[in-house]
């Protein structure tokens, strides 16, 4: 009987767990089914509308860049979701400092969606960064996952990012355009994050 297969546990946090964290999870999880990424990825709302879908904005917002919506009901963060995740992505900087005081441990592994985007396009790209965080022999994906991220958090706030990070906005009540935006913010920097862990 072989071996159960293990699984890097990435979290999604935004405020309702019905725009934002949901569709980042969504165009995750099928970004990683096709790089074959071994992660699973969820979302939660530190005030979230338990039990709602995605609002059907979302929805449209991801179809129109191409992605395949999913059921998806919304869920509470707890203490015990942070616990057992292996790197947690909030939408703005005051979700981290709110998950950081439900468990502060999780502070260390934790990072906005631009905070870890804007890193791990420095780590890509710098040649003295290059072979380190490439997969070694033997090392499995996950693995590698695993050792890449504490490397990264290791150099949270040394490497020089130009700007500061970006919140992902509230698109909730807004306008179409304003979804489209935000699905197009979180698109383009899960695709920065997927390619690094793809090394």
């Amino acid at each position: 009987m072989s071996a159960p297969k293990a699984y890097f546990k990435i979290v999604f946090v935004c405020t309702g767990n019905i725009c934002r964290s949901p569709m980042a999870e969504q165009i995750l999880i099928e970004k990683a089914s096709k790089s074959k990424l071994p992660i699973s990825v969820s979302s939660a709302g530190v005030m979230a509308m338990t039990g709602d879908p995605m609002t059907p904005q979302s929805v449209d917002a991801m179809v129109k860049r191409g992605f395949t919506p999913t059921k998806h009901t919304s869920q509470d963060l707890t203490p015990k979701i942070l616990e057992e995740a292996d790197l947690v992505l909030t939408a703005t900087l005051e979700h981290r400092g709110e998950l950081a005081r439900m468990l502060p441990k999780a502070s260390k592994y934790s990072f906005t969606i631009d905070e870890f985007a804007r890193l791990t396009s420095f780590l890509s790209a710098d040649p003295e960064f290059q072979e380190e965080f490439k997969k070694k022999p033997r090392e499995t994906r996950e693995q590698y996952l695993r050792r890449a991220i504490q490397e990264a958090v290791l150099l949270r706030g040394m490497v020089p990012t130009n700007l500061d990070p970006k919140d992902v906005v509230d698109p909730y009540g807004e306008s179409v355009e304003v979804y489209n935006q935000v699905a197009e913010h979180i698109d383009v920097m899960l695709e920065i994050i997927v390619d690094w862990m793809n090394a």
